[in-house]
């Protein structure tokens, strides 16, 4: 018989939340400011952790899209047309005060760097700042986030210093992490980006909207209450 799994107990009013994304995912861009804007409805409550996990659309071992569109078109339902969903996410956008520019878009980003960007901003209590930096950099502005260059122009701009900058340049710098972290997804088939979870035990899997948020947000704080209401 296996033994019982167990987590770490939470203290009441606190969250660990864990995402799931790649930069080069136009939904777990939105899943970070939906996820933002849930938060905004939470009182008294303070985010205890915020972990980043890599799960890059585009790995050494996977075949790789020959540009956005390619790459787009392979994640849409049947049916769906490239020009569709590009509207359908602008308009999601714009919702959430993103600006969308898919005209800006090329050949699919090796995102391996920006991850390890945000691993090394997270001993600054910065990689939230450099999360959203990086969509943006990427959908707004079509800037190469594959660039070492570019990364640390994009971390300067969020207060990063300058020795934790020049580690980027190092290939090796947080790469294991990032490999590892992402392997370990992959071992407990985690496939598809995003996902969000909440207080090591409410998951939310794929994109999902604010009151989604806000529900799974309300299970991982109050467990109890959530059990007594499906009796």
């Amino acid at each position: 018989m296996s033994a019982p799994v167990s987590f770490p107990v939470v203290p009441a009013g606190s969250l660990d939340i864990d995402l799931v994304g790649d930069f080069s995912c136009p939904w777990s861009f939105l899943g970070t400011r939906r996820l933002a804007r849930a938060l905004e409805h939470l009182q008294g409550v303070s985010v205890r952790e915020l972990r980043w996990h890599p799960l890059r659309l585009k790995r050494p071992e996977a075949p790789a899209p020959r540009d956005w569109r390619d790459h787009l078109a392979t994640r849409l339902p049947k049916g769906v047309s490239v020009e569709f969903a590009e509207s359908s996410l602008a308009e999601a956008g714009e919702a959430l005060g993103i600006h969308f520019d898919f005209t800006k878009l090329a050949g699919m980003p090796d995102t391996t760097a920006a991850h390890r960007l945000v691993k090394l901003a997270a001993a600054e209590g910065l990689h939230g700042r450099v999360l959203d930096a990086i969509f943006r950099a990427y959908f707004e502005q079509g800037r190469d986030i594959g660039s070492i260059g570019e990364l640390a122009r994009i971390g300067a701009e969020c207060g990063l210093p300058a020795l934790l900058l020049e580690e980027l340049s190092d290939p090796k710098a947080a790469y294991d992490e990032v490999v590892e972290d992402e392997r370990r997804l992959l071992l407990l088939g985690v496939n598809t980006i995003p996902n969000l979870l909440f207080n090591r035990h409410v998951l939310v899997p794929g994109p999902a909207d604010e009151q989604i948020y806000v529900k799974a947000l309300d299970q991982a704080l109050f467990p109890a209450a959530e059990v007594e209401t499906r009796q």
